[in-house]
């Protein structure tokens, strides 16, 4: 009787184990995830305001007057 609960102590304790490992994991794939998530956002607001300028630029009538000039032959 007693080997069977040494049996499922071993067994208790590495179930544990793993529970604990998988929990590690998961909690560095989130944190992965949340840095990512920030590294996008990040790109995404710079593009946006490059975005902005570059439509600015478009749009000035200096640079439309810039390319009629150019297209006169």
């Amino acid at each position: 009787m007693t080997a069977v609960w040494i049996i499922a102590i071993i067994f208790g304790a590495l179930i544990v184990q793993q529970y604990l490992r998988l929990q590690a994991k998961q909690k560095d794939r989130d944190r992965l995830a949340s840095q990512e998530a920030d590294a996008l956002r990040a790109e995404m607001t710079e593009l946006r305001e490059r975005l902005s300028v570059l439509e600015k630029i478009v749009t000035d009538k200096g640079y439309q007057i810039k390319e009629d000039i150019e297209k006169l032959p």
